[in-house]
């Protein structure tokens, strides 16, 4: 029975030693939406992280939760430097969640050398705690969600990192141990690959309508092709350009 009992705690051990969160990227109709998947079943009591772009600014700030989760409504919206400045309790534990101005982005005073400037910048900290009932499990946050969406200003790499002054991925309990992983994407109309094989040229594309053009200034003339993937055979047409135009 002790050897039992010793594999067991091994292999409890060796679980939280490997379990992990995804934080991640995704181009969704122009946005980069950020989100997170705890793979092997764990709670995330917090998330804090830093988010990049190599051109241009992030403008907004959407989709994301506001309030305590509850079975009901279930997800990340306490935001601690917003709530601080933003949030007014009514009566006794009962807050008001609707300013305008309550939002994930940290307060860059707090932290000056480890908080990014935030809106019509390059860079945002980003702020995600959660509040439940412990004795109901089923109010926790989902397994698998998105955090926020953000706006940005020009197609450009979005990458997302912990932002270690404020604990990065926080577990809960805090005492279980997680592996988080964080990956970017590029974000906005684009042209993500070309390649000519056997005489067929194919083109993998997003976020908009392909359009072609005989010279790099024009005329651009719309294919009405928004799938993300096109090909023609490129020995029996003139030379063309290819660009991705969002309406």
């Amino acid at each position: 029975m002790k050897n039992r009992l010793s594999l067991l705690l091994l292999l409890v051990l060796v679980f939280s030693a490997h379990a992990t969160v995804r934080v991640f990227v995704q181009e969704t109709n122009g946005l980069a939406t950020i989100n997170y998947q705890c793979t092997g079943g764990e709670v995330v009591r917090a998330f804090a992280l830093d988010v990049t772009v190599d051109r241009g600014v992030i403008l907004d700030i959407t989709n994301f939760f506001r309030g305590p989760s509850t079975v009901a409504n279930r997800g990340y919206g306490i935001f601690p430097a917003s709530f601080r400045d933003n949030v007014t309790l009514t009566s006794g534990t009962n807050a008001d969640w609707s300013s305008a101005a309550y939002s994930p982005a940290a307060v860059v005073a707090d932290y000056p050398a480890g908080t990014l400037p935030g809106l019509n910048s390059s860079g945002i900290t980003l702020e995600f705690g959660a509040l439940w009932d412990p004795a109901v499990a089923t109010a926790a946050p989902p397994a698998s969600g998105t955090l926020c969406a953000l706006q940005i200003s020009l197609t450009a790499n979005v990458t997302v990192a912990p932002n270690t002054v404020r604990g990065g991925v926080v577990a809960a309990p805090v005492d279980f141990v997680v592996v988080p992983q964080f990956t970017g994407a590029l974000v906005g109309p684009a042209i993500t690959s070309a390649t000519v094989l056997n005489g067929t040229m194919s083109v993998l594309f997003q976020d908009g309508e392909l359009e072609t053009s005989p010279t790099v200034n024009g005329p651009w003339t719309g294919t009405d092709n928004y799938t993300g993937t096109y090909s023609e055979r490129v020995d029996s047409s003139p030379a063309k350009f290819f660009r991705v135009h969002r309406h």
